[in-house]
């Protein structure tokens, strides 16, 4: 793997909250940048996969997106402490 040196320029507030996290993960910053900035490339090529396949897919039909957005629901529904301990979703 080739490294190259940049210079980059981002809030002190920002910086700060980096050189905390990479010091807590035993990391430089150097290292802990460049592992974000990875995952967060990760993460776009991912979105513009996604974004390409939908793009050759009918749209759902309302049954379809119903199901989704019922799923959806239940899945990003906030849970309260003592429904995890008692295993309510």
């Amino acid at each position: 793997m080739s490294l190259e040196r940049v210079t980059i320029t981002i809030p002190s507030e920002t910086l700060d909250v980096v050189r905390s996290a990479a010091e807590r993960e035993g990391l430089s910053v150097s290292a802990w940048l460049s592992r974000a900035a990875e995952r967060a490339a990760k993460i776009e090529a991912g979105l513009a996969a996604a974004e390409e396949a939908m793009a050759e897919m009918a749209p759902p039909s309302p049954e379809e997106q119903a199901w989704v957005d019922s799923f959806m629901e239940m899945v990003s529904r906030p849970t309260m402490p003592d429904e995890q301990s008692r295993g309510v979703a």
